[in-house]
């Protein structure tokens, strides 16, 4: 009992498994070895279609995979389909000859294909004409893998590849209401769908015409299109895919409605549409636009020949053109044998001329080989490749060649790429139908002409050319000219808390940074004041506006850090944000989304050196440096792309540009940066690799040798290392790094190709800058700590200096270094800082002076009635100030808060002129917290902006309410 259930159990298996393949894969069809048409055939072995039974047995057999090859179908009287004879679908290809001889199939209503599916490479369709009444068409999507979702419906057939000539059709078409999804698409022509000429050069809609009304769905939903002849051509060559036909039907749909075919009117010089009934909205769109009037003239139809295929009579055919009836036509094709031609293309070796310069179009030759070798010649078999191939920039061996195609953009050489646009032309012949096979081809040679040095002359006169440049650049960017446009900012705030929002800030910092590290001196004068004055004010703006710090893209702030310290102000001193904590926090850091947020935040921190907390909450640059160093050596980008080995593009220079600062040459194993050394030296190795022929660095994008903005990021690159820009290993064929860099500039005349429509053109001078500075051992350009007139070294100095309190007479020296720090600044400078740093300066000159008991130009006299004030009251100070200076004084009476550990918290302001010799009474009212430790302390000086002491301090003591 229990084998027989196994054996039955594993038969039922067999015939689940069976049944599964049957009911899973769709049937394909399959031409029986020995099968014939169905249709009869009559004495000359043409196959007759008299109904619409004879059209269903037709189209069976082009479903059963009889393509009709070499045989010839003929229509043998006019055929009206009925509704009580249903037309059988069709999905397969006709491959013969049929001749309607003039006939008409009429009342058409199939709403999947035309008369055929489709038309195949040696079929040929004449001397039809189609009268339409089909509502829902829908078509049939397109056989092909590469193009799924595209649907096509035609008239006579959905798809042609083959041959339409002297057919016509009438008629009314509406299309269904299918959503055909993302990439779907639903095109219909008036005769056929789509023609494509890919697998026949023969392939061709030619002496017809159309007055089918098409109604499509004119909802962008659907993605319908329309035209009179055919919507989709597929042909290099869309003159010789369409010609001497006219379109005279009414066309409504969403998307493309064409006269003719797709494309413009030149691609179908000799077919004409009606632009008054067919309601073309582009008269420039697919065939040549005429006027009812027009189509209905015989000198309209330039070329057209109306002794043998057409006639037009105003009585006939509402007076357009029509065909003649009895026309002769070529009989069946016979199909030629496919003969793959096999290509290889011979490139030669090239050299750079001993002047540095070459022609990087590459010569070649082909040679072409086949199964039938002497039919090579016989039939003047010959290919053409249409572009250009050429050398990459860069010397070497076995060099990878770049294709320029005749149209469009440059891409890697590969037997694809030439299989894809290599052209093969022949003799006109019946035994062969030649095309691409194999393609091969080798990698040349590309010898530079050995030149690796460049004069000591000629290198100043470089860097003094690229001086020139900056400044030609700066002139025509306008740098730093006029009123300082306002602050502004935009973008989204963020989603949540712990992730980042993408405001950015308008505030010209690239413009400002570039040209104040380039010391261009056509800025006005007071432009970097006032422009950070307005970024002061345009902060206080935007955080009473409740932007957060989180809010603004990462890379915002460290941008602007680097523009505040690179005019010589100080970030610290931004009262709205804390910037030199938001640039190093990781809370920040750890959510930002922008690629080099971590690399610009080390550039900015180390630009003036300044402290960053070592809570573990902040960035840690050591780690960051070694980390760096590691992806120096890696294969790829930040965006993930690869790094070839010749190549030096921008996002794998930028993760690892700030270790360049930590550069040592002479470094040793074991030492703090020796990774960084060895990482360098790979970079330098790879700059040096990705070097072109003149000079420039390829960043890895085809035929773009020369790309500015990729060469900028390798230049300042070069100069944080402070590399030799002159190594024998940076030049090239004569050619030195700044033969490249200055391609863009005409010297002479003072001009460049860049302007303010370039992409960040100030990067281009933050570039040149870079190696100028390299070359002239300064500072390399985000190192500002070379800007000696800055607030930053002055707020450094009061920091380092003791408590008020605990200051000595030791301590003097300090004190009259911070103070003579101070004096050098400008006013703007100054009144920049924050009133706490200013007044512990003041204090401590004070304290050390000895000076406590001098008499000051203002003496003031307490008339506060209240000896102490509490908290969460109004506190009113009045003193009565006395000028003893001399001479009339501005007087401004500040009533200051001060918390408990003496650190500035607000004052209010009272400014007054006091005539010399006079006293006036100055008062100042205060709202106080409601709770903490606080004091006051009322003093005056002579204005806000300068802040000079003109007076003595009052301490008023605040008390708790309580």
């Amino acid at each position: 009992m229990i084998k027989k259930k196994n054996a039955l159990s594993k038969f039922l298996s067999i015939l689940a498994i069976i049944c599964f393949m049957f009911s899973t894969f769709p049937s394909l069809p399959v031409l029986a070895e020995g099968a014939n048409p169905s249709l009869a055939a009559d004495t000359k072995g043409q196959y007759i279609i008299n109904s619409v039974e004879d059209i269903n047995k037709f189209r069976t057999d082009l479903n059963n995979g009889i393509d009709y090859t070499n045989k010839i179908v003929v229509l043998g009287s006019d055929v009206t389909i009925t509704d009580d004879v249903k037309l059988t679908p069709t999905t397969g290809t006709f491959q013969g000859f049929f001749n309607g001889q003039g006939h008409s199939i009429k009342n058409y209503n199939d709403s999947l294909t035309g008369f055929v599916c489709r038309i195949g490479s040696n079929g040929v369709i004449t001397n039809l004409h189609m009268g339409m009444n089909v509502s829902n068409a829908g078509g049939l999507e397109e056989n092909s893998e590469l193009k799924p979702g595209l649907y096509y419906y035609g008239s006579i057939t959905n798809e042609n590849e083959g041959k339409i000539s002297l057919c016509s059709v009438e008629g009314t078409v509406t299309t269904d209401s299918r959503e055909l999804g993302e990439n779907g698409s639903f095109s219909i022509g008036g005769i056929a769908g789509m023609v494509d000429d890919s697998n026949n050069t023969n392939c061709v809609v030619e002496n017809c015409y159309s007055r089918l009304k098409i109604q499509a769905k004119t909802d962008d939903k659907y993605v319908q299109s329309a035209a009179g002849i055919a919507f989709e051509t597929d042909s290099s060559d869309r003159t010789k895919i369409i010609k001497n036909c006219y379109a005279a039907g009414q066309i409504t749909c969403y998307e493309g409605a064409v006269g003719i075919g797709c494309g413009s009117s030149g691609n179908y010089p000799s077919s004409y549409y009606d632009k008054d009934v067919t309601t073309v909205t582009d008269d420039t769109l697919g065939g040549v636009p005429k006027s009812t009037a027009e189509m209905k003239q015989k000198s309209t139809y330039v070329g057209w020949d109306f002794d043998k295929i057409w006639d037009i009579d105003p009585s006939k055919n509402d007076g357009y053109p029509y065909l003649k009836s009895n026309q002769k036509n070529d009989g069946p094709v016979t199909p030629a044998i496919d003969m793959p031609v096999d290509v290889n293309i011979n490139i030669a070796d090239k050299t750079v001329s001993k002047d540095g310069t070459v022609d990087l179009t590459a010569d070649y030759t082909c040679s072409l080989t086949c199964s039938d070798q002497e039919s090579i010649k016989l039939y003047n078999v010959k290919v053409t490749l249409d572009g250009k191939i050429n050398f990459s920039g860069f010397t070497g061996e076995k060099i990878p060649m770049n294709y320029m195609p005749a149209q469009g953009d440059s891409r890697e050489l590969t037997s694809d790429v030439l299989k894809r646009y290599l052209k093969i032309t022949y003799d006109d012949n019946k035994k062969y139908k030649f095309e691409i096979g194999n393609v091969t081809f080798n990698n040349p040679n590309f010898y530079g002409n050995g030149i690796t040095t460049v004069p000591e002359d000629e290198q100043k006169q470089q860097v003094e050319d690229a001086k020139k440049a900056e400044d030609i650049l700066y002139n025509k960017l306008n740098i730093g000219q006029g009123d300082v446009r306002a602050f502004t900012w935009s973008g989204n705030r963020a989603a949540a808390p712990g992730t980042e929002g993408t405001i950015v800030l308008d505030d010209y910092v690239w413009e400002v940074f570039s040209s104040a590290r380039s010391g261009y001196k056509g800025v006005r004068k007071g432009f970097y004041d006032d422009w950070f004055k307005n970024i002061q004010n345009g902060l206080e703006k935007m955080k009473e506006a409740g932007i957060t710090a989180g809010d603004v893209k990462m890379t915002e702030w460290d941008k602007l850090v680097l523009a505040i310290t690179a005019i010589g102000y100080d970030p610290r001193d931004i009262k709205a944000y804390d910037l030199i904590d938001i640039v190093s926090n990781n809370d920040y850091l750890d959510v930002s989304n922008q690629t080099f947020s971590e690399q610009y935040a080390v550039m900015a921190l180390t630009s003036y050196n300044y402290p960053i907390s070592q809570d573990g909450k902040h960035i840690d640059i050591e780690k960051c440096i070694h980390r760096w160093a590691k992806s120096a050596l890696a294969t790829k980008g930040a965006d993930g792309s690869a790094v070839l080995p010749n190549s030096a593009p921008d996002m794998w220079t930028m993760q690892f540009q700030p270790i360049a600062a930590y550069y040592d040459p002479n470094a040793k194993e074991g030492d703090k940066y020796y990774d960084v050394k060895q990482a360098m030296e790979h970079v330098f190795a790879q700059f040096s690799n990705a070097q072109t022929y003149k000079g420039s660095f390829w960043g890895a994008f085809q035929a773009d040798y020369n790309n500015p903005w990729t060469n900028a990021q390798v230049y300042m690159t070069l100069g944080m290392a402070h590399a030799n820009i002159f190594d024998s290993k940076y030049i090239k064929n004569g050619n030195s790094i700044l033969n490249g860099a200055l391609q863009f500039y005409d010297i002479k005349n003072g001009t460049t190709e860049f302007d303010n429509h370039s992409y960040e053109p100030a990067q281009m001078c933050r570039g040149l800058d870079s190696l100028v500075r390299a070359y002239e051992g300064r500072n390399s350009i985000f190192d500002c700590t070379d800007v000696k007139n800055s607030t930053v070294p002055v707020n450094n100095a009061i920091t380092q200096l003791p408590d008020v309190d605990k200051l000595t007479s030791a301590d003097k020296d300090k004190v009259d270094a911070a103070e003579k720090l101070y004096d050098a600044l400008s006013d703007a400078q100054k009144s920049s800082m924050k009133q706490e740093t200013v007044g512990k300066l003041t204090a401590a000159e004070k304290k050390v002076s000895g000076s406590q008991g001098e008499t000051k130009p203002i003496k003031i006299t307490n008339l506060t009635k209240d000896s102490s004030f509490k908290l969460g009251n109004d506190a009113k100070v009045s003193v009565k100030a006395e000028n003893n200076s001399g001479k009339d004084k501005d007087a401004s009476l500040l009533v200051a808060l001060y918390d408990g550990s003496d650190k500035f918290v607000k004052y209010v302001c009272g400014k007054q002129t006091i005539k010399n010799g006079n006293s006036s009474i100055l008062t100042g009212i205060m709202k106080l917290p409601e709770e903490g430790i606080y004091k006051l302390k009322a003093f005056v000086w002579d204005s806000l902006e300068n802040m000079n002491p003109l007076s003595d301090i009052i301490d008023i003591s605040v008390q708790s309410n309580k």
